[in-house]
């Protein structure tokens, strides 16, 4: 009897009775198969929740329950069984020797690094290293460099050297680094050992210009510099994909490492699939880039983390539905778009409605995910984004840089004519990563010393120089002339010269022991950046004379230095109405992105805290000072914008760091220092070597885009400042300690 009760009081949804007597009907209203799939989706799975399950728990052991996932909603995504790893920075040294220094070497005092660099010179057959390394025309020198992340053999990336604190040498400006192999270093048994040669490292040296070395302020700007791209890969990296400990198995490091390649793989030349993750292990499997998102790798991670685990086609479906509803809401478009990317192209017919939407936030995250999948139908939301809203600016640049569309290309050559600098040479680097053989760009490539682009643009003249990534000059403008009166400085053996009224300028190279060559030569900027080449000026020597031409009022328009897009802006919450808020208060804004998660075709290994330029300010002003002392400079979610902007009480003595009040320089000083707590050090680089205050190891930049896990993510930022056209650029150790701001140490 009592198993009689029980069996009764089962619930009817598990009873075969019922079951059979639903099956029937569906056969007598046209058949069974016919009427489920006329049935709305919702209906058809919802009807019978355990369908086929029995009693099974919720709380089942995945890997002995192959299709518990198969027609739930909530389909579990790689977010929940891994991290990405290998988005690192190596930090790389050497000991290298300057040359073509004008008197301002010594030789240097005995020391390890002394006797490395000696030997370094016998191995390369150099003879007589000693009376080299007594010239008064060349110095020692510590060099450091940084591998990126997914570096490629022959990829470039940035230089930094400085002299040792020890040093009586008093200048690096004219120097030339000779070929310098570049090693990591590691600590092993208390001793600091050197490993791997994973780059070598040579060229023209940038410092400060303007600084002339007769003060103290002149002569920490002079002791140190960058090579722009001076750095040669001879390795490889790719990324790894990590289990978590509590889903660690071959099995399931086998189901992930499918569930990527089947969503992210490409062929070689002979038509043959080629996958981009290979499990090696219970918990690591290595990931390789694919080729859309070489530009964007913090959005490879996060679409990779976005791919389902498992689901059946009916639960995709479904999910796909969902999503279709949710990226159409400003809320909840950013995930859902990377979501339906990381599905694949199933997923654009569910994209493309929201191109259609009334919400900016909508329209671009759809165009954006629909660019890495080579879809072009967003191009002009793209193009639009970065013309008008600067938030949005470097993503769409980056994400206009993959798409081989020509609507992308046309898209781009318009943007050169944008009123603002960032948007202009942002568009430059864009579409030379996507067509760098455009006409428009006009590219002159002066082999091993730097490369002008001549852009043809219908909108005011301006030029552009970088200190960073690459030796790379823009001119925007193809008639932009040099206006006399002039005498300008390139270097310390060319002088350009000419007086008002003469159609013609003089170039005049002078060297000991030597006749001086004279080159007539057009004021055409152009002109006079091919001659000055081929008289042998360097790319420092160029960006000296332009940033005192336009000191001297000589340059026809604007002149800009590392205008570059910035991620981390925020922008008005679209969702509310301005008439929804009160008269006194403007708008809600939020941060997109985030600043540690920066495209890779805008990013670089950069030393500034504030990297923002207000108007007025000429070059010089932009120029960065080491500051005397240490100055301590709250940061993360606890920061004023006092603390941000350096404001307070007393200006003199919280202005900006790497900013003077009384007149400003370049310092390419070392970058980044060690991080105290919740607060950004900011060393004088010149009192010692800040090499040694980095990680020996690697230098990371971000722990895993799972720290920030959306790259358009809302944010809360209750006290960051309003940022506007120009933005703070954080220092390089905020971007490497992101994943830890928050951990205290009470």
């Amino acid at each position: 009897m009592m198993r009689s009760s029980t069996a009764g009081t089962r619930p009817l949804r598990n009873s075969p009775v019922l079951i059979s007597l639903l099956s029937f009907s569906l056969l007598l209203s046209g058949g069974c198969t016919g009427s489920l799939l006329k049935m709305p989706s919702a209906m058809s799975l919802s009807a019978f929740p355990k369908f086929g399950r029995g009693d099974k728990s919720k709380d089942a052991d995945f890997d002995d329950d192959d299709d518990y996932f198969e027609t739930r909603v909530e389909t579990p995504l790689l977010s929940e069984y891994i991290s990405v790893q290998g988005n690192t920075l190596v930090a790389l040294r050497g000991v290298g020797l300057v040359t073509g220094l004008d008197g301002t070497g010594d030789d240097p005092p005995p020391s390890a690094q002394r006797n490395q660099l000696r030997e370094e010179m016998t191995v390369r057959g150099i003879p007589n290293p000693n009376e080299w390394l007594k010239s008064k025309n060349t110095a020692m020198v510590l060099v450091t460099a940084y591998l990126p992340p997914m570096v490629r053999k022959g990829q470039t990336f940035d230089v930094r050297v400085m002299l040792p604190p020890n040093s009586e040498a008093t200048s690096l400006k004219g120097g030339y680094l000779v070929e310098t192999r570049l090693v990591e270093e590691q600590l092993a048994g208390g001793r600091l050992r050197q490993g791997h040669e994973y780059a070598v490292a040579a060229g023209a040296i940038v410092t400060a210009f303007g600084a002339s070395g007769t003060d103290d302020r002149g002569d920490a700007l002079v002791r140190r510099g960058s090579i722009p791209g001076g750095a040669v890969s001879k390795t490889e990296r790719d990324l790894e994909v990590v289990l978590r400990n509590d889903k660690r198995s071959f099995r399931n490091s086998t189901r992930i490492a499918a569930a990527i390649s089947e969503r992210f793989h490409h062929y070689n030349r002979f038509g043959e699939r080629i996958t981009l993750a290979e499990p090696k292990t219970d918990s690591q499997i290595k990931l390789q880039m694919h080729p859309n998102y070489r530009n964007n790798f913090p959005r490879y991670q996060q679409v990779i983390r976005s791919i389902a685990f498992k689901e059946t086609d009916v639960a995709r479906r479904m999910r796909l539905e969902l999503l279709a509803r949710q990226v159409l809401e400003p809320e909840t478009a950013a995930s859902s778009a990377l979501q339906l990317e990381a599905v694949g192209p199933d997923g654009i017919p569910f994209l493309l409605p929201a191109l259609d939407s009334d919400s900016p936030e909508v329209r671009f995250h759809a165009a954006m995910a629909l660019a890495y999948q080579e879809d072009s139908s967003g191009v002009e939301i793209l193009k639009q984004a970065a013309m008008d809203e600067p938030a949005f600016r470097v993503y769409a640049l980056a994400a206009l840089s993959v798409i081989k569309d020509a609507r992308a290309i046309v898209g781009l050559r318009e943007l050169l004519d944008s009123d603002t600098m960032e948007t202009r040479y942002g568009a430059v680097r864009a579409l030379t990563e996507s067509a760098p053989n455009d006409p428009s760009l006009g590219t002159v490539n002066f082999p091993d010393q730097f490369i002008v682009h001549e852009v043809r643009s219908n909108s005011a003249p301006m030029v552009h120089v970088l200190r960073y990534r690459s030796p790379e000059i823009s001119i925007f403008g193809t008639e932009q002339k040099l206006l006399p009166p002039l005498m300008l400085k390139l270097g310390n053996k060319i002088r350009l010269m000419g007086e008002a009224g003469d159609p013609m300028l003089t170039l005049s190279k002078y060297e000991i022991g030597r006749e001086p060559v004279r080159v007539p030569v057009s004021p055409r900027l152009i002109d006079v950046i091919h001659a000055a080449g081929e008289l042998g000026a360097t790319y420092p020597d160029i960006v000296e004379m332009l940033v005192h031409a336009d000191l001297e009022h000589n340059l026809q328009g604007e002149f800009g230095i590392d205008q570059l897009p910035q991620a981390g802006r925020q922008i008005e919450n679209y969702r509310f109405r301005r008439d929804d808020t009160e008269d006194d208060k403007s708008p809600p804004k939020k941060r997109v992105g985030s600043p540690g998660l920066i495209p890779d075709l805008f990013d670089r290994v950069d030393e500034e805290l504030n990297d923002s330029i207000e108007a007025g300010e000429t070059p010089l002003d932009r120029m960065f000072d080491p500051d005397a002392g240490t100055k301590i400079i709250p940061t993360g979610p606890r920061a004023t914008p006092a603390d941000v902007k350096g404001d307070s009480a007393d200006s003199s003595k919280t202005e900006s760091p790497g900013r003077s009040q009384e007149d400003g320089m370049f310092d390419l000083s070392e970058p980044g220092s060690r991080p105290a707590g919740r607060h950004q050090t900011v060393m004088n680089s010149s009192k010692g070597d800040r090499g040694s205050d980095v990680n020996d190891d690697q230098t990371r930049r971000s722990d895993d885009a799972e720290n920030d896990d959306a790259e358009m993510e809302d944010v809360d930022m209750e006290y960051v400042p309003r940022v506007e056209e120009a933005d703070f650029r954080p220092s390089i150790w905020q971007r490497l300690t992101a994943p830890f701001r928050n951990i205290s140490n009470e």
